[in-house]
């Protein structure tokens, strides 16, 4: 069992993320009102409070269009606020610290990313998120070791960014018409919540094993598909809708990954596949809707 300290931890992926580690670590939770990364004394003093052995840092900001419209307010909460937990971690004597970063840092491209792959960052989330990497993996030289953790589309129930098969699934359930920018055409894939909560469990005991400076890992559910595939897989599931050919966009591009790194290393496995998460926010909704 280890002290784990987790930023972030009442946000979407953080609420998952907190209730896998509390299965065999003693965790503590801090969320934006309890914790300003962008306060150096705050972060120290949340760290001191704690007495972590290890930091899971998910507090950020997210979205590429937000990010776009306030690039200083992304760059300074996710980059140097992870300088800051950073700094207070090296203050405190905290040696190990995982980083949800994101598959975006990659940009985009026709064949699947894996870690190695080049930074590309489309918008300034993902330059952000590029910076914050770079930093984690600097703060080795004071003993810190590091796991950086890229998942690529986080969907599931909860979620509260927009995303296509949230949009796709809502437009079903009205019997509307699906558009597929560039002809659909384009590749992703997705990740359900629990997985990623599963591939930080695991970046917690491999972290507690040692023997290495800093790791990078791209988590998705290792199978993408066309958006056209996934429209008329959500069609199918709900049972109504149809979909139609429309103009390109400059979001009709491809972005997934190879998973091969995390099975490897992690033995990891997802265990929700695309359908999974559709099947899972459809049930969502007719909670909902009661």
């Amino acid at each position: 069992m280890a002290r784990v300290l987790v930023t972030g931890g009442q946000g979407f992926l953080g609420r998952y993320i907190a209730e896998a580690l509390r299965a065999a670590h003693d965790v503590t939770v801090t969320d934006r009102t309890s914790l300003d990364v962008l306060d150096p004394s705050a972060c120290l003093a949340a760290l001191r409070r704690a007495g972590p052995e290890l930091v899971c840092h998910l507090a950020a900001l997210c979205g590429a269009q937000p990010s776009a419209e306030r690039p200083q307010e992304y760059f300074a909460v996710n980059a140097l606020g992870t300088v800051h937990l950073l700094e207070a971690c090296r203050a405190t004597g905290v040696r190990q610290f995982i980083l949800t970063s994101s598959l975006t840092v990659h940009g985009a491209g026709e064949e699947a990313m894996t870690e190695a792959s080049p930074y590309a960052p489309r918008h300034p989330y993902a330059a952000s998120k590029v910076a914050a990497e770079v930093m984690t993996r600097a703060y080795a030289r004071y003993g810190i070791r590091s796991v950086i953790l890229r998942p690529t589309l986080v969907v599931g129930p909860g979620c509260k960014e927009g995303h296509a098969i949230g949009d796709f699934t809502e437009i079903a359930r009205r019997a509307g018409t699906i558009q597929l920018f560039g002809g659909g055409r384009h590749r992703r894939d997705f990740v359900h919540p629990e997985d990623v909560a599963s591939a930080f469990a695991a970046a917690v005991g491999l972290l507690g094993r040692g023997g290495f400076e800093s790791r990078t890992y791209n988590l998705s559910t290792g199978a993408p598909v066309t958006m056209a595939e996934l429209a008329a897989r959500v069609v199918a599931l709900v049972g109504q809708g149809r979909t139609e050919v429309a103009a390109t966009t400059g979001q009709a591009f491809s972005l997934f990954t190879s998973i091969a790194r995390a099975g490897a290393d992690l033995g990891w496995r997802p265990q929700h596949t695309t359908d999974d998460i559709v099947r899972s926010l459809l049930a969502a909704i007719e909670v909902r809707s009661g």
